[in-house]
């Protein structure tokens, strides 16, 4: 792992920076290209227009590691009220869920009844539920509560990061399972002893983690800007003869967006990861640590 990715993901925990950017009119600026906007309002609006262009849609309602519980409730309100709203707006969209933000730090039951909560109320409307992946303390459970409630809902589906070496048994069950998958590198600080450090070695696994969720998935979802991945899926669903109905491409707003059309071009399905919220700093460090371009595009407005 760089030096510059270390870094920036470290500082992506350091309240001092936040209270910083938050504060500072360029930085709030720059943020727009990652961000929909504060509100929910603004994230619909964005929403109507990525789906004029044939893009489908992602919401995520930014947040993490709650420890109030009326946060938690508040925050699962809002993910349900969106997905609501959204389809009654006939937008193409489902929504994005983290459970720390449900308050998995106070206890799995906490964040479990409200993940239910709105995968019930997605599912009146239609829509479907995929729980993002955290940091790798919370994988296990993560993972239990999914496949817990998939048992009953089928709209619900989880995140698998190809950094994590446990990747390949995860995705191995959930293909057994029949849970849907949206496989990503990890944009996390994970010790070595748990997760692939090099860029390579991610790629080379997000490969064998492509062969399975090809030959055994239930509808994946390939979550990666980077084009020799891409290409890895391409090929791979050709010779596997998967019809580009069963898989989609995923990625993030305002990242290779010459990329996006040029997929959606050529007939693939491609869903826009699209985040609102006022507690998007940590999401936005994670964007800038993983592509320095994306860097350099803050330290330019900053400059301005």
């Amino acid at each position: 792992m760089s030096l510059l990715r270390q870094t920036l993901l470290f500082l992506s925990q350091r309240q001092n920076l936040e209270d910083f950017l938050k504060q500072n009119p360029l930085a709030l600026k720059a943020r727009r290209r990652f961000v929909a906007g504060d509100t929910r309002e603004e994230a619909l609006a964005v929403t109507r227009e990525l789906n004029q262009e044939g893009f489908v849609v992602t919401l995520d309602f930014l947040g993490e590691e709650v420890t109030d519980p009326a946060q938690a409730e508040a925050a699962a309100e809002e993910y349900a009220g969106a997905i609501e709203e959204a389809a009654g707006k006939d937008l193409d969209t489902g929504i994005s869920v983290k459970l720390s933000h449900l308050g998995l730090r106070l206890d799995r039951e906490t964040a479990r009844k409200h993940l239910t909560d709105i995968v019930r109320r997605a599912a009146a409307v239609d829509r479907f539920v995929r729980v993002d992946m955290e940091g790798a303390d919370l994988t296990k459970a993560t993972l239990e509560v999914v496949e817990g409630l998939h048992h009953d809902y089928d709209n619900i589906g989880a995140v698998i990061q190809a950094y994590l070496r446990r990747s390949d048994a995860d995705i191995k069950r959930l293909n057994a399972e029949r849970v849907s998958v949206r496989l990503v590198k990890g944009a996390y600080l994970e010790p070595e002893e748990i997760a692939f450090q090099e860029p390579g070695e991610v790629a080379l696994y997000y490969m064998r983690l492509t062969e399975r969720l090809i030959y055994r998935g239930t509808k994946p979802a390939f979550a990666t800007h980077d084009e020799t991945l891409i290409d890895f899926v391409i090929d791979l669903a050709d010779i596997f003869g998967f019809d580009k109905s069963n898989f989609e491409f995923q990625m993030l707003y305002g990242i290779r967006r010459d990329l996006q059309r040029d997929l959606l071009e050529k007939g693939y399905r491609v869903r826009i990861y699209l985040p609102y919220g006022e507690d998007w700093y940590g999401y936005f460090m994670r964007r800038l640590a993983e592509r320095p371009a994306n860097l350099w595009f803050l330290l330019r407005h900053l400059k301005e």
